[in-house]
């Protein structure tokens, strides 16, 4: 396909708002707006072309229309995948990324986004090597903030995979929390268990977490990994704690390999005091 048509594509899902454009979300919406313009005199030079040609002046704008419209379903079917392939379970059909109905039809954002959907899908399968095969191609710039957080948390997965948790732990940091409670569930305990032995390091990453929690995003997994970080700095706070808490939290200091914390949790659980 053309330079010239993916061009045209893009620049009509950006102007339906299906993308925010190489100017980025900050100037998306003047961009769009000139856009908007440019289009409309489109439109403006169809209707006067009705008077000298007929409905056969009207064509361009028709043509212009269609062509917004098939962008940006391309666009929105692929962002749906991207989510599909974080969200669901494995075990669900829908989560599997499908191929582009009409490879035609789909601007260069809509490519981006389904690459993205294959490499965390492959990511979470631990196909690690189509993972590897298809990350070249999700440009980072194409994307908006909640799907980078998701491809930062792919690079994790794909880093922990490979056998290099404190790379892993790195780039979980600036992915969490992406909102999906079984990839934060995964990364967040990478992230603790590299700090763990570190109070400083775990006191940033607690007061960085808390305060993406603060601005509306949602994680029942970092929730429960914040209440087991406060123990390590807090090692009092076990006491205070129910028993229906406490072994929650010893699954979790199970999985962070903190077996002597998790005993003590085990042991506040079935009614005993942490020592």
């Amino acid at each position: 396909m053309g330079s010239a048509w993916t061009w045209l594509l893009e620049r009509c899902a950006e102007v339906v708002g299906a993308t925010d454009g190489a100017a980025g979300s900050a100037g998306g919406a003047r961009r769009r707006l000139q856009l908007f313009l440019a289009l409309a005199l489109i439109v403006a030079a169809s209707f006067f072309l009705r008077g000298i040609w007929g409905a056969r002046g009207l064509l361009p704008a028709a043509a212009l229309f269609v062509l917004a419209v098939q962008a940006a379903r391309a666009v929105v079917d692929a962002r749906a995948s991207v989510w599909r392939a974080a969200a669901l379970d494995l075990e669900d059909p829908a989560q599997r990324p499908r191929a582009c109905a009409d490879p035609w039809f789909s601007p260069p954002t809509a490519r981006v986004l389904r690459a993205l959907a294959e490499v965390i899908d492959a990511a979470r399968r631990e196909r690690y090597a189509i993972a590897l095969e298809r990350l070249p191609h999700v440009d980072r710039a194409a994307l908006r903030p909640d799907e980078v957080r998701l491809l930062d948390a792919a690079r994790a997965l794909l880093s922990l995979g490979l056998g290099d948790p404190a790379r892993a732990a790195q780039q979980a940091i600036v992915a969490l929390p992406t909102g999906i409670d079984a990839i934060d569930a995964r990364l967040g305990r990478v992230v603790l268990a590299d700090a763990w032995r570190s109070p400083a390091r775990l006191d940033a990453i607690d007061r960085a977490w808390r305060r993406e929690l603060r601005s509306g995003v949602t994680s029942e997994a970092l929730e429960r990994l914040l209440s087991l970080s406060r123990l390590r700095l807090v090692p009092h706070a076990v006491d205070a704690l129910r028993p229906a808490e406490a072994r929650e939290l010893s699954a979790e200091a199970w999985s962070i390999g903190e077996e002597e914390l998790a005993a003590a949790l085990e042991s506040r659980a079935r009614g005993g005091v942490y020592r």
